[in-house]
């Protein structure tokens, strides 16, 4: 058994985390010990990538694990939109019973990322991340909340074994919001599989994993959302200390993602880590 590296979410930095807020907390993580950083073009409306590469200069890029994500396009910056974060993060400062409201607003289409596999589109996408995170290549490249049922997957799996032989990337994968066994399926079937990341949320099915799907490489994210639901029902997996060694016992999990913006929550979430590596 093999516990996952602990790993930092950014997906809402320059959103609801400010960018003081945002690199605050990634400077704590670094001093923590955190090296695997989860990113993508899309997070922050596309402001994230650039707080994160930001932080992590100064560090020696060969310690770090930079994980980006393409296929998904933020809308386009204008100062409208950075006026409407501003207001959104200063009304849940003070009347965070706005969530719902603020939430609503958010995901309007005014504000909706563009989903493409268009490979012109995911190229340009990339080139943005390597520049925003100030670095020359990519640890782990995914295609963004992948579903089977989209076309133009074989284009994007030889494009990625081409960013791979020119070491723009060291690996490629795929991040799976739905189901993931079908996932998985699918993947295999278009030789996809054997040499990819899957990035997926923690779920009873990823600890239950079929035995056939025991070598894949997992990323998990999400633990806290899964762990609420486990404590609803006096399940035993109601900690990170508990969680982690579970994960490692059921999958071959590299890395488990959290949002640790909070000082008290990154040292706890730390401390779990240490506790059972």
């Amino acid at each position: 058994m093999t516990i996952p590296a602990l790993g930092f979410g950014t997906a809402a930095i320059m959103g609801r985390v400010s960018r003081r807020a945002g690199t605050a907390a990634l400077e704590r993580a670094l001093v923590a010990g955190v090296r695997h950083f989860d990113t993508a073009r899309s997070y922050g409306w596309g402001e994230a990538e650039r707080v994160v590469g930001m932080a992590l200069r100064g560090h020696r890029r060969q310690d770090l694990r930079i994980v980006t994500k393409c296929g998904i396009l933020p809308v386009r910056n204008t100062p409208l939109l950075g006026l409407a974060k501003s207001v959104a993060r200063s009304l849940l400062a003070f009347a965070p019973g706005l969530k719902a409201q603020v939430r609503r607003v958010a995901s309007s289409g005014s504000f909706q990322p563009v989903r493409t596999y268009k490979i012109e589109s995911l190229a340009g996408s990339l080139k943005t991340s390597l520049a925003e995170l100030g670095v020359s290549y990519i640890d782990d490249l995914l295609l963004h909340n992948y579903t089977p049922d989209r076309p133009g997957l074989q284009e994007v799996g030889a494009w990625f074994r081409d960013l791979q032989r020119a070491g723009t990337i060291r690996r490629f994968g795929f991040s799976v919001e739905g189901d993931l066994l079908r996932g998985l399926e699918h993947l295999a079937a278009e030789g996809l599989l054997a040499d990819a990341i899957v990035q997926v949320p923690v779920s009873q099915t990823l600890l239950d994993l079929p035995r056939e799907w025991r070598g894949v490489r997992f990323i998990a994210h999400s633990p806290f959302g899964f762990m609420r639901r486990q404590q609803e029902t006096d399940a035993p997996l109601t900690s990170l200390a508990a969680l982690l060694p579970a994960l490692g016992d059921a999958c071959r999990c590299e890395a488990l993602v959290c949002s640790m913006f909070g000082a008290d929550h990154l040292t706890a979430n730390v401390a779990a880590w240490k506790s059972c590596s």
